[in-house]
């Protein structure tokens, strides 16, 4: 009896027997290392006539690695869809036929094609405000000594009658200065030879009692423009010279008349720069020395005339430019 219960009690003391460790410092013990069968064969052992268990967590486990293998790179995708549609590629290849295109180059193109597009009107709106700026009557220039030349377009009714003449035309240039020069009529003399249709009023004193005024009437508004350029160039035109001449080679019969030239002549000439006994005493020096020659001379308060042949009148009017520069 007493050695029943002595092997009942050493079993029992058994699971005290064992050395206890730190649970802090003692590392955590190493589960054995099983061989594990292969899936095949657990499935196989797992597997039960006549009863179906699926695994749903690797059902899905291989759904997302099909979906992620067959899904194009992130730059070329537009629209994903959460499924995988097997008829994707039958229905972009239907729309292209009915030609509806999504890809970002036709959007593009659509675009650019309808922002493209502009109203009809707004051109010509841009070029009738062009037309109207350009029929402005505008200031052509001035200079420092009071000549002015300006060109009036489609003037007010209310106006027309500041004018010289009864206006006849669309278009006006106008020309003054404080002071009136002989070489004013040569330059007007040229230009009514240039633009033979054009018409003028002149106010001119040979004295220069008054001030220089000249209109221009032309319907080409584009030739009057012109006109007036010229003419303001040359009246305006500043040389260091003091002394100046100006010469006309058959002279017409309005510039004869304007000079007082009562004969008829194939030249005219004028010298200015000086005044009206300066001019007296140039001829005399010259007739002196020349006693054939057979130019005329007309003798004026600012200006010296001299008429005849034009190749004897240009010479006398050079010997005698040269003449006053010397004695100036």
């Amino acid at each position: 009896m007493s050695d029943f219960i002595k092997s009942v009690v050493q079993e029992v003391m058994k699971p005290y027997q064992k050395p206890k460790v730190n649970p802090i410092m003692a590392k955590p013990p190493q589960a054995k290392k099983t061989e594990q069968p292969p899936m095949n064969e657990m499935k196989s052992k797992q597997a039960i006539p006549g009863i179906s268990r699926p695994n749903y967590q690797r059902a899905k486990m291989d759904k997302r690695l099909s979906v992620a293998a067959a899904a194009p790179p992130s730059h070329q995708r537009t629209h994903m869809s959460k499924q995988v549609k097997p008829q994707q590629h039958s229905n972009v290849s239907t729309n292209r036929a009915k030609g509806y295109s999504k890809e970002p180059l036709a959007q593009l193109q659509t675009i650019s094609l309808i922002q493209g597009k502009k109203p009809a009107g707004s051109n010509e709106s841009f070029s009738s405000q062009q037309q109207r700026s350009a029929r402005e009557s505008k200031l052509i220039g001035q200079t420092a000594d009071g000549i002015k030349a300006w060109l009036f377009n489609d003037l007010h009714s209310s106006l027309e009658n500041n004018f010289q003449r009864s206006l006849k035309s669309n278009s006006i240039g106008v020309i003054t200065s404080e002071k009136c020069t002989a070489g004013q009529l040569f330059f007007l003399n040229d230009l009514l030879r240039e633009y033979p249709s054009m018409k003028y009023c002149l106010t001119w004193d040979k004295e220069s009692r008054q001030s220089f005024v000249l209109e221009l009437y032309e319907d080409n508004e584009q030739a009057l423009l012109e006109a007036v350029k010229v003419f303001y160039k040359k009246v305006s035109q500043r040389t260091y010279q003091t002394i100046h001449v100006y010469k006309a080679n058959s002279p017409s019969p309005w510039l004869t008349k304007q000079l007082d030239i009562q004969a008829s002549v194939s030249g005219a000439a004028v010298i200015e720069g000086f005044d009206y006994y300066t001019g007296v005493l140039l001829a005399d020096r010259y007739l002196k020395r020349n006693p054939a020659i057979t130019a005329g001379f007309s003798f004026e308060k600012n200006y010296l005339l001299i008429y005849g042949e034009y190749d004897s009148v240009s010479k006398i009017s050079e010997d005698l430019k040269k003449e006053a520069e010397r004695i100036k």
